[in-house]
């Protein structure tokens, strides 16, 4: 199967709920919309419901939202349900962020779902000092500090090849918690995040090929 994520916020083939959640794919073009109910349950809707797509579409979901363990459809049957992820709840100020700021409009869009600690859960790996690292979830991490929220629920994910190096940078830029990250703008955020990350995997790329 095809399966694309869609990323924007403005797309009438999906519930804006479902897009601000980032719960929206096009599976064989056609669109799926899996809507986040609690901490560990989601609702899908789709054209084409049946278990072989639904067990593929919902690993590419997960691929984003791994704590999300049971799917339900419209009607409230259970079509899914995977092993749990076992969550703990830990102060947001002591989680190390692994980059440098977040965008504005992503703030906006997760702040329609935001209101207690458990509506925040997201992925942390051990770094070698014993510090917990946020692995994805620092919009979601950034609006919830900014709305006076100070804890969310987290459960621990391999860290990835490069993490190290990302908080060395982190770190060498002052950024030791979750509201020491900048705020930008899109555009912003593309040219102080999006465009460093492409020129340091360009940069190593290079060294690996010589």
């Amino acid at each position: 199967m095809d399966i694309q994520r869609i990323n924007t916020y403005d797309d009438p083939r999906f519930p804006q709920e479902v897009l601000y959640q980032h719960g929206a794919f096009l599976v064989d073009g056609r669109p799926w919309a899996f809507r986040v109910i609690s901490g560990h349950e989601a609702v899908v809707r789709a054209e084409d419901l049946n278990e072989a797509a639904l067990a593929e579409a919902a690993e590419d979901f997960r691929f984003y939202a791994e704590h999300i363990t049971t799917f339900y459809d419209e009607t409230g049957k259970c079509l899914l349900r995977l092993p749990p992820v076992e969550r703990r709840e830990v102060e947001i100020d002591s989680l190390q962020p692994s980059q440098f700021s977040v965008d504005r409009e992503k703030c906006a869009a997760v702040g329609h779902f935001i209101h207690t600690a458990a509506d925040i859960v997201v992925p942390v790996a051990a770094l070698e000092d014993g510090s917990m690292c946020v692995m994805d979830g620092h919009t979601r991490l950034y609006e919830a500090w900014r709305r006076g929220i100070r804890t969310a629920m987290v459960f621990d994910a391999p860290g990835w090849k490069e993490l190290a190096n990302f908080v060395a940078e982190a770190r060498r830029r002052n950024i030791r918690h979750v509201r020491d990250m900048a705020l930008y703008s899109p555009q912003q955020q593309k040219e102080n995040w999006h465009d460093w990350c492409d020129a340091y995997f360009a940069a190593k790329n290079r060294t690996e090929e010589e």
